[in-house]
């Protein structure tokens, strides 16, 4: 079955185009597709975490290794702090990874993208930046489990077990775990990766939602490790596990009112004061824009 491409321009197109693509992929309907709104065609670093991308057009991304390192300064910097600042309930055991997440769900730099198994939520984000209404807005679509199988066989993958495994031998009073393997794309520092590299390829995880925003957003996590280019060149590919829905640039402030009527807003994607008060604004420049509130 092949899925149109053409640009959709409401949310019944938009959710028949969810659904073409499930069909086309054969995914069981137990299984989540994985989904990422972007609110313009970044074209290059399309499909990127914030880590990989430059500081501006027409600046030159940083070095790999200079940027792991910066990575994981704020990392370490940002686990010293937010313990006390914290009011979520996270595992002592996984604090690792949960901090990484907190990191990356308050705009900090990280090699983490977020996705999320909410169709309407990754079209909220898709939209909801109203500067860039002149652009089409797009939903990625990834079929994570088929992704993640190819991603396992590959060399890079086997070769870091068998290193991950070695890593756990030589540092016994870690408390390591030979199965932790995907611990190794955590940040680190230049003692531990000059014995255990971040590999090249990414990783869809799947983790407690452990916080409610996270979980408000039905929040799904990509890894990437050294490789800044790899989903984007996985959606090239003809056979690729990514596909997107294009929204047409018409119809995004009619389909942010449809979003609103579905009871997807600012203030459920973030159940906080700050999204509220980010709701609030959004209608207040809806209305202060609004012909019929002139009568």
């Amino acid at each position: 079955m092949s899925v149109s491409q053409d640009k959709v321009d409401n949310l019944g197109t938009f959710t028949q185009r969810v659904g073409e693509i499930r069909q086309c992929w054969g995914l069981a309907k137990h299984k989540e597709l994985w989904f990422r709104g972007e609110s313009k065609d970044y074209g290059e670093t399309l499909l990127r975490p914030e880590l990989y991308r430059a500081a501006s057009d027409g600046v030159c991304l940083k070095p790999c290794w200079k940027l792991l390192k910066i990575e994981n300064d704020l990392y370490d910097e940002f686990r010293r702090n937010a313990v006390v600042r914290s009011d979520e309930k996270t595992s002592e055991e996984d604090w690792d990874w949960d901090s990484y997440f907190l990191m990356q769900h308050h705009n900090g730099p990280t090699r983490l993208l977020d996705w999320s198994d909410g169709a309407l939520m990754a079209l909220h984000f898709a939209l909801r930046n109203k500067a860039d209404d002149a652009h089409d807005a797009r939903v990625y679509v990834l079929e994570a489990y088929r992704f993640n199988e190819q991603l396992r066989q590959l060399p890079d993958i086997k070769v870091l077990q068998q290193e991950w495994k070695s890593f756990v031998a030589k540092h016994p009073s870690w408390d390591l775990e030979d199965d932790d393997w995907e611990d190794a794309y955590l940040p680190a520092d230049e003692e531990v990766l000059a014995e255990m590299n971040i590999p090249r390829p990414p990783l869809a995880l799947d983790f407690p939602l452990i916080t409610k925003r996270i979980a408000a957003q039905r929040s799904r996590f990509v890894v990437f490790g050294t490789e800044p280019n790899w989903l984007a060149d996985e959606f090239k590919k003809a056979d690729s596990n990514i596909r997107v829905i294009t929204v047409a640039a018409t119809a995004r402030a009619k389909m942010r009112q449809e979003l609103r009527d579905c009871g997807i807003t600012e203030s459920v994607i973030y159940p906080d004061l700050d999204g509220l008060g980010r709701e609030m604004r959004q209608l207040w420049e809806d209305r202060r824009a609004a012909p019929e509130e002139n009568v």
